[in-house]
């Protein structure tokens, strides 16, 4: 344990889910956690491994290395041995394993994580949980969404009235990491479906194509306490620069919204690092220089450097693995 916190308030286990491609992203943010994490923060690390094949030995090594004094906490699992997920993987397996693991969870509250997710702030508990025991997490609309019908569709599965419906889509909790679960809700959550459905979790999640937080807020509202006693409408900011903003602009817009916003978390996607000109690289760098998770500008132009050099092969070893796996 890194700290014993027992009655003293909330305490929060950190889950972070990694396929092979985003390996040197996830050890970007190990490097985070290493410098920004306040040591009373997170009682375990938990590292799920969604990839085709598992992290080797070697690389695990290295993951707890870049976790500096954290990395006797962390804990690597792999998502097929929380779901009989069959052949379906990727995007559908790691959506169950964020809900799955928190039967292997002992904390009040977990936080889900991207590996594209890196600290540049300190952070502690009250990041995230406020000090009524509600997670942080802000509401938004989704009029006019583009996921506004998976968002129907899962709370038509909950039998959600035409009044939660439309509260739903008029506010509601977002889609996007960091994201704060309630761990005893969520257990709940799982049982209740198994219980009503009579089959494993998954078998239901993938026949009703639902989506993670979706379902989890979407049942708090309907069988549970309601969404505004688990999670207190408080934002945890984290600017992310996506594909669409893969350029310099993007990227000199992204940091402006971090640092007008105060954000302890940032985000780079991996197909920023993967496509992105010269100019976008340096300037993502020179932030990460700043944000003191790279001593200099040539230790941190070496990880993109790396992630670049195995992204793509690395890539079509996961998608071949994939398409294997659906034809067997």
């Amino acid at each position: 344990m890194i700290a014993e916190q027992g009655d003293a308030g909330p305490d929060l286990t950190v889950v972070t889910v990694v396929f092979g491609p985003e390996v040197d992203l996830l050890e970007l943010q190990a490097r985070s956690m290493a410098r920004f994490l306040a040591p009373v923060t997170a009682t375990e690390l938990i590292i799920l491994d969604n990839g085709v094949r598992a992290l080797s030995s070697a690389t695990q090594r290295r993951l707890r290395r870049a976790y500096g004094p954290l990395g006797r906490f962390v804990k690597v699992i792999r998502t097929a041995d929380l779901i009989d997920a069959g052949g379906a993987r990727g995007w559908r397996s790691q959506q169950a394993a964020k809900l799955a693991i928190a039967r292997h969870i002992t904390t009040s509250h977990y936080v889900v994580l991207d590996a594209k997710n890196h600290l540049t702030r300190t952070a502690d508990v009250s990041a995230f949980i406020g000090s009524d025991g509600r997670a942080h997490g802000a509401f938004h609309t989704y009029r006019g969404h583009p996921l506004r019908p998976s968002l129907e569709r899962t709370l038509d599965y909950l039998g959600a009235s035409p009044e939660q419906k439309r509260d739903a889509v008029e506010s509601f909790p977002p889609t996007a990491t960091p994201f704060v679960f309630d761990t005893a809700l969520v257990r709940a959550m799982l049982d209740d479906i198994e219980r009503r459905d009579a089959v494993p979790f998954f078998a239901t999640f993938e026949r009703e194509q639902l989506l993670e937080f979706f379902l989890y807020s979407g049942w708090v509202m309907t069988r549970g306490p309601g969404i505004t006693e688990a999670i207190d409408g408080k934002s945890i900011p984290s600017p992310t620069v996506w594909p669409k903003a893969a350029d310099l602009r993007g990227v000199i817009a992204t940091i402006a919204e971090a640092e007008r916003e105060g954000a302890f978390v940032f985000a780079v996607h991996r197909q920023v690092l993967a496509r992105g000109d010269a100019a976008t690289l340096n300037r993502i760098a020179e932030h990460w220089v700043r944000s003191e998770l790279f001593t200099s500008l040539p230790e941190a132009k070496a990880l993109i450097r790396r992630f670049r050099r195995r992204y793509f092969p690395a890539l079509v070893v996961t998608r071949l693995a994939e398409r294997l796996g659906r034809h067997h």
